[in-house]
Formats: C-alpha cells, structure tokens, sequence
C-alpha cells in the first residue's frame, strides 16, 4: 500500500473517533455549565434564606417584649444599705431577692428584715423592695420590735424607710412593758415617737410591779 493510501486509510480510522470525542468534550462542557448554574443558583437561595432569617430574627428582638427577653436572676443572702432623711443608716438583707423583669426597680424578697439606727427591726415572710422610692411592703407575719421592748405583730404593713413613717391597713396586735394594744389600722410617723391607731381600738395596761425592799 503506498503512503498517501495509508494517510487516507489512517484518517479514515480517526475521523469517527475524533468526532466522537469532540461530541463527549461538548456534553462534558454543558454538563459543568449546568453544575455551574445549580451552583449559583443554590448558593443564591442559601444566602436569601440566612438573610431572611436575619432580618425576620432582628424583627422579632425590635418587637419582642423587653420584659420577656430579661433573664430573671435569684440571689442568696442580699443586702441593702441606706441612709433615712435623718442621715440614719438602716440595712436590709433577705434570704433570697429576685427583681422583677417588667420593673426593675421593684426587688421580690423572701424572709426580708429592716434593722434601723434605732435597733428596730422588722420581718416578714415576703415582702416588695422598691429601690427608687425606698418603699418596702411586708406581708405575712409581719413582726417588728424596738428597743424599748415592745412587739407589733401584723400580716400586712407599708413602710417608707426614707421618710422612716409605717402605714399599716391590717389589723395590730402590740404588746410591750406597760401592756397591750389592738387596732384595726395603724400608722407610726416622727421617727417612731408617736403612733396613730384606727378602728376598734382595744388597750389593756399593765401596772408595774412595786420593786422589793
């Protein structure tokens, strides 16, 4: 076979094959086009989807209650210090506090006592500390004493320590060295030295005891 008949027997052998190939270039071609294209495509809505989530997640924390989002915190053995309208120091401490979320000013207190300058105390099974006003409101089994000796019990009662004035809308029961007393309503103001009783009030006084000679 001469050389040129062998060139034209090679290509002829070629031909099919080259155009094969060139097909399976083309397909592989649009097929990476197309993966390109899925690609962006799904890249796009991914990043829409996390925008959205964003913006919808903002949304929500502009709009959300504010109370809601606070984070209530218990603490162990608080302790507050002040000072009356008389420069006189007091203290209150409590078994637990917890503030309130919707108002931050008012403090929840579980077996709260105010001790003053004076060493009167005061305790209850709960009570509301309202740190801007100085305002505490004792309920349950409010007890308070003073150094004179004597004991008021009540299960409600309102005191202004700033101002060092009690209001009390419960009934009261005192007793102390020189007898008892019970009253519907009361209210204790001058730093302690005078006392209001209101509403079916009952005293009893107890003679003191002649000293032995």
């Amino acid at each position: 076979m001469s050389p040129a008949a062998l060139s034209q027997s090679n290509m002829a052998l070629w031909g099919p094959r080259r155009a094969t190939s060139l097909k399976e270039a083309r397909r592989r071609t649009a097929l990476v086009h197309i993966l390109r294209l899925l690609f962006t495509i799904g890249a796009v809505l991914s990043a829409g989807w996390l925008v959205g989530t964003v913006i919808e997640s903002s949304f929500r924390e502009r709009h959300a209650d504010p109370a809601a989002a606070g984070v209530s915190v218990t603490v162990h053995g608080p302790r507050f210090d002040g000072y009356d309208d008389n420069d006189r120091p007091y203290n209150l401490t409590a078994l637990t506090a917890q503030r309130r979320r919707d108002n931050v000013a008012l403090v929840d207190l579980v077996n709260p006592r105010l001790k003053d300058a004076a060493s009167t105390t005061v305790e209850a099974r709960t009570g509301v500390w309202n740190a801007e006003l100085e305002v505490l409101d004792l309920e349950g089994d409010v007890v308070m004493t003073d150094a004179g000796g004597y004991t008021f019990t009540s299960q409600k009662t309102r005191m202004y320590v700033k101002e060092n004035r009690v209001e009390g809308q419960e009934p009261l029961t005192g007793v102390g060295p020189i007898g008892e007393v019970k009253a519907d309503s009361y209210e204790v103001f001058q730093n302690g030295e005078r006392i209001v009783l209101k509403g079916n009030v009952w005293t009893r006084f107890t003679r003191k005891k002649k000293k032995a000679q």
